[in-house]
């Protein structure tokens, strides 16, 4: 009788080494990726200034309200969100989460403007409604460097390049996306169940 056989076959060894090497390179491609993403949140300029211009951005979208805006003492036409892709601006009307302490309106135009010359997306401030010229802007929150932005705008059941011009049927959602940094960003913002 022949002795029980010890140790591995050759095929046995070949399918150990490649299951070896397919792990091996799975674990490489996990650390790696973890390293990257250190990388970026040690950054100056990486995910909380993203995450604090977003939040920023949601507060002004939350006060949401229709309101009739003049400049120039001419009515403006009336709106939920004015797009001027021409600009690359975004314009609309927002109660402010405190009282301004000069006593003025808390209703508030709110300007969201990405400038590609200087690369930077800006929220300005205005509290003229009723402009006997133009109204006069303060700038709140800016991120740069912004390499590029596009505005889109949730109707019905899809995202569309341009607002609801109808003041009767809002938009339900903005959506901005953008690179900071060279990395991509998206910042979605449902808009309040508004009605005129």
């Amino acid at each position: 009788m022949k002795a029980a056989q010890r140790g591995l076959t050759l095929v046995e060894l070949l399918v150990a080494m490649a299951l070896t090497a397919v792990v091996g390179v799975l674990l490489a491609a996990l650390v790696n990726g973890w390293v990257k993403v250190r990388e970026r949140l040690e950054e100056p300029g990486g995910e909380p200034q993203v995450l604090e211009w977003c939040m920023a951005l949601e507060r002004r979208f939350d006060g949401l309200v229709l309101r009739q805006l003049y400049e120039q003492r001419l009515p403006l036409d009336l709106a939920w969100l004015e797009w001027q892709p021409s600009l690359g601006q975004l314009q609309w009307v927002a109660l402010a989460a405190w009282p301004p302490a000069d006593g003025a309106s808390r209703v508030q135009r709110q300007r969201l403007l990405f400038d590609a010359r200087q690369q930077r997306l800006e929220l300005w401030v205005s509290a003229d409604l009723y402009a006997a010229d133009k109204p006069r802007w303060a700038l709140k929150e800016s991120l740069a460097p912004v390499e590029r932005a596009t505005f889109s705008f949730y109707q019905g059941t899809r995202w569309l390049a341009f607002p609801s011009t109808a003041a009767a049927q809002p938009n339900r959602g903005v959506r901005i996306e953008f690179e900071h940094h060279g990395a991509p960003y998206v910042c979605t913002f449902a808009l309040p169940d508004t009605q005129p």
